[in-house]
């Protein structure tokens, strides 16, 4: 005879406390950086990091509190910001926006250009504006003279 048990699946619901919490990066002049930043969120053994928005639930202890770093790195440039999560927090959605200290104009077609990129385009076109100037005058002048010669007779 063979016995049989058959034992009755109960699901119990299990709640552990945490937060979602939201980081997205902006320029200094208000541009998100969205395809341009590299964002992350550091937490005592949770670590993520995108381009540019992060978007994760972190569990907190029910008692006390949970210390996270929110970074962004782009152009250069990094930003971050210490948050603390506490279990009165708990279910919440938290946003966090980091301004990056880079300026710059979304340009379409290429995407945000930084100030500094745009600075140096401007004067490296000046530079080629000069130079051709230059040498069209230098053109210019070779070419009276070498004119003046054909009408005035060799001495």
């Amino acid at each position: 005879m063979v016995l049989t048990s058959y034992a009755q699946q109960v699901q119990l619901p299990i709640y552990i406390p945490a937060v979602n919490v939201s980081i997205t990066a902006l320029s200094a002049n208000g541009m998100p950086l969205t395809k341009y930043a590299i964002v992350g969120l550091s937490c005592a053994e949770y670590n993520v990091s995108n381009l540019g928005l992060v978007s994760a639930v972190i569990p907190i202890p029910s008692t006390g509190s949970i210390t996270c770093k929110a970074y962004a790195y782009s152009f250069g440039m990094y930003s971050s910001k210490t948050i603390v999560l506490t279990a009165n927090e708990s279910g919440e959605a938290i946003s966090v926006t980091l301004v990056i200290p880079v300026s710059g104009y979304y340009v379409p077609g290429i995407g945000f250009v930084p100030l500094g990129t745009l600075v140096t385009i401007a004067i490296v076109i000046l530079i080629t504006i000069i130079l051709i100037v230059i040498g069209l005058m230098k053109y210019a002048r070779w070419r009276r003279e070498r004119l003046a010669r054909l009408i005035r007779p060799p001495e």
